[in-house]
């Protein structure tokens, strides 16, 4: 995915986290909760779905995509999907480290 299309996406998961989980918890059943919530990035998130699913980064970037509603990807914000900032719809970049998803 290219750097806007990752901010495009993770903004949409991290708005809609509650409701996103729950589908990527459905479309693959092979994913724990803990495996999705520890991710701390959407190539992070991708890379721990495509893990345990056996799918290809590539196919789980789409469905991804697909879940969120989205043609294209955005950039990292290196905080835990399930956590909402100050700053709403804007990008948050942490200044050391990164947090899980959940």
């Amino acid at each position: 995915m290219e750097p806007q299309q990752l901010q495009v996406v993770e903004t949409q998961l991290r708005q809609n986290w509650h409701g996103i989980k729950h589908q990527i918890l459905d479309q693959f059943p092979q994913v724990s909760t803990a495996d999705i919530t520890a991710a701390t990035s959407v190539t992070d998130l991708v890379q721990r779905i495509a893990d345990k699913s056996g799918y290809s980064d590539r196919l789980v970037e789409n469905r991804l995509r697909d879940l969120v509603g989205v043609q294209t990807n955005g950039g990292q914000q290196n905080q835990p999907f399930g956590v909402q900032g100050t700053n709403q719809g804007q990008p948050q970049y942490a200044t050391s480290g990164s947090q899980p998803f959940g």
